[in-house]
């Protein structure tokens, strides 16, 4: 009697077990995991969150600009695999960094990059006093537990101030990492437009550009633009985007250049050495073929006048020389319309899946960041043939509403990566009101990929 009542509780045990797993497995790419987090959602308050990382340990590498007591510090934060605080990182999973200089005031981490060692580099824009006040990029190595590598440059920073940095009304602030194969760090900024190599121990590499610096062929067509990603491709070459930053999408043209290993322009690439992105390159990729691609903001749909036209997600790919991937999307362009509920919205992130399929992520918005309209995380995955997935969340598209109830509320993504049992990671942050009232701050999202 005993037996077959252990076998029935059993058998109601696995059944649970058998409709839960059918359940999850049923759910649709593009829906929030369940798993990570608070149902799919993390939330940093008093963060801002502009790059994404993620270890070989699956374990997810944030990088921008926290609250300090009465301060900021550029800030990276570790997640677990599920969304919770890596307390064996900095304190209580969060490393609150100050460089070392006199009377420099941090502006955040504007990207990251994880070397095979698992030390943390991170891009970082800081403001001084000294010699007038001036902007200034510096790169920081954390090692494993969240503390500086004080190996590395002047007790973990680099020291120079010679890649100048200003922040300015419109948000156009960014800063571009990428590793090379040999330890060296490629970092570029906005407004000086220069590019610069430090060696693994963190000093200005002489053997790039002129004393370890390299001029820019593209600054952008306005204070708007500002280098945002650079990718090495396996040759050694040096691919730079130029185009809109986060959080405002912008319609306007971006380029594609690319340098040498030894900092000098490849001419050999698109037209003397710079392709031009009908989308605005806000974010830049190299896929496993050498293709490129690149998304940004883009006219998604011409409206009769005296409506404007919408703005949605443009990717555009192109081969390793430059040239337009006609192969891709249409004429080697594919274009996400979030519709008349989100008729300004921009693409500021994008990754590729194992399959080759492309997600991007940006603001599904109302309406432009600085006049307050509303905006939604969002991301939209098109196959390898440019085609919207419409099996991913509607027909291709996923908008995260992530604060509600209120009105005057910007989010957008500014950071994906893709987990290797494929989940979207998607970093950024919300702005409520003035940013001053509850909800804003730094959100990370992970949405089921199949």
């Amino acid at each position: 009697m005993e037996l077959r009542k252990t076998k029935g509780n059993l058998s109601l045990f696995a059944l649970a077990i058998l409709l839960c797993s059918a359940s999850y497995a049923a759910a649709q790419a593009g829906s929030l995991d369940p798993t990570f987090g608070n149902n799919g959602i993390v939330t940093t308050s008093g963060r801002v969150l502009n790059a994404i990382a993620i270890q070989s340990d699956g374990k997810i590498v944030l990088g921008g600009l926290g609250d300090v007591y009465d301060g900021v510090a550029d800030t990276l934060i570790r997640l677990n695999t599920d969304g919770s605080l890596d307390t064996s990182f900095g304190s209580a999973g969060i490393a609150n960094l100050v460089p070392p200089a006199s009377g420099s005031a941090p502006l955040g981490f504007f990207a990251v990059a994880i070397q095979s060692n698992g030390e943390i580099v991170a891009a970082a824009a800081t403001s001084t006093e000294q010699s007038g006040y001036s902007y200034f990029a510096q790169v920081a190595r954390v090692e494993t537990n969240g503390t500086l590598d004080t190996s590395f440059g002047s007790g973990g920073f680099t020291t120079t101030t010679a890649i100048g940095f200003t922040p300015n009304a419109d948000a156009a602030q960014s800063l571009a990492l990428a590793l090379q194969s040999n330890g060296s760090i490629l970092v570029a900024s906005s407004y000086s437009n220069l590019m610069a190599r430090f060696t693994s121990s963190g000093q200005l590499d002489t053997t790039f550009g002129t004393g370890g610096l390299a001029n820019l062929t593209n600054p952008g067509p306005t204070v708007s633009s500002a280098p945002t990603r650079i990718a090495v491709e396996k040759s050694g070459k040096i691919l730079v985007a130029t185009g809109s930053v986060a959080p405002t999408p912008l319609v306007q043209a971006g380029t594609i250049s690319r340098y040498n290993s030894n900092g000098s322009l490849d001419t050999t690439f698109g037209a003397a050495g710079t392709t031009a992105s009908v989308a605005s390159a806000s974010a830049l990729l190299l896929e496993s073929d050498g293709n490129i691609a690149v998304a940004g903001s883009l006219t998604s749909k011409v409206n009769a006048p005296p409506a404007s036209n919408d703005v949605g997600f443009g990717v555009a790919r192109y081969n390793s020389n430059g040239s337009i991937d006609t192969t891709f999307g249409a004429g080697g362009v594919a274009v996400a319309d979030f519709g008349a509920d989100a008729p300004l919205s921009g693409a500021f992130a994008l990754a590729i899946q194992s399959n080759g399929e492309l997600v991007a992520g940006g603001a599904a918005a109302q309406g432009p960041f600085n006049l307050g309209f509303d905006s939604a995380f969002g991301l939209a995955r098109f196959t390898t043939s440019g085609a919207l997935d419409t099996s991913f969340g509607s027909d291709g598209l996923v908008t995260t509403t992530l604060v509600s109830g209120s009105s005057d509320v910007y989010s957008d993504v500014t950071g994906l990566a893709i987990q290797s049992d494929g989940k979207i990671v998607a970093a950024g942050n919300t702005l409520v009101g003035l940013g001053f009232e509850s909800g804003t701050g730094g959100y990370v999202a992970r949405y089921l990929a199949q």
